[in-house]
């Protein structure tokens, strides 16, 4: 290969790279223009002919404005229906309630386990 050849081949890729950077500068161009960041990103994400590795981080990077934070809410309403009592008033009312069950205590007979030879 002569050098007259080598420039040539040199020059026609030269060119190739030249048209292609310009190729690309239009289109981020186009993506730009009057864009907001995240408009930005949706276009990338949206984009079938983009590089799959690029779609996957545009959406990953306009996840977090597309979509709220989840956030803690208040019940609506206060489903424990429980009256909280102190402990001091609740220790008292159980010793009343034990107290009147010692006095209202009733004699328990038990009666013999029947032995299996009684039948």
């Amino acid at each position: 290969m002569t050098d007259a050849e080598i420039i040539q081949q040199l020059t026609m890729r030269l060119q190739e790279t030249i048209d292609e950077n310009d190729k690309l500068r239009a289109l981020v161009a186009n993506l730009t223009e009057g864009a907001f960041a995240h408009s930005v990103l949706q276009s990338l994400y949206r984009d079938p002919n983009q590089p799959t590795g690029h779609r996957i981080k545009a959406a990953q990077a306009a996840l977090g404005h597309e979509s709220a934070p989840l956030k803690a809410v208040e019940p609506a309403i206060d489903a424990t229906c429980e009256e909280v009592i102190p402990l001091a008033e609740l220790v008292t009312l159980q010793r009343k309630r034990a107290d009147q069950m010692l006095r209202e205590r009733r004699e328990i007979r038990v009666l013999p386990k029947p032995s299996a030879r009684a039948r």
